[in-house]
């Protein structure tokens, strides 16, 4: 089984470079897509979702599909190799709760990953 190191960088107990297994790449690697705000890496001005920094609208099914349709298009785009299968965003209160489902590659594993995210800008 493939072992990548550990996103973010981490030493462990032996002080080698932690290292995890492709799933928990991948589920990092989305992590990454969803958390990063557009223009914080250089050369990638176009990655990443910044779900935390969308601006309260309040809870709407317009702001989820939004949200939903935007996360979808980013991680197609920036992890071409995992099949997203599907993408749902819910508000609750002042938090986005977002479930993604994908299909590892290798393998053909459907997983799922849920993410929170405290909306800047609420009330």
């Amino acid at each position: 089984m493939a072992r990548n190191l550990h996103f973010p960088f981490q030493i462990g107990s032996l002080g080698l470079p932690r290292t995890v297994d492709t799933a928990a790449t991948i589920r990092q690697q989305i992590e990454q897509v969803l958390f990063t705000i557009p223009g914080e890496r250089v050369g990638r001005p176009g990655f990443g979702v910044g779900v935390q920094r969308l601006v309260f609208q309040g809870a709407t099914p317009e702001l989820a599909a939004a949200v939903e349709h935007r996360i979808q298009q980013n991680l197609r785009k920036h992890l071409p190799t995992i099949r997203i299968d599907a993408a749902r965003v819910r508000v609750v209160d002042v938090t986005l709760h977002i479930d993604i489902l994908y299909t590892l590659p290798d393998t053909g594993q459907e997983l799922a990953a849920r993410f929170r995210a405290p909306l800047q800008g609420a009330p």
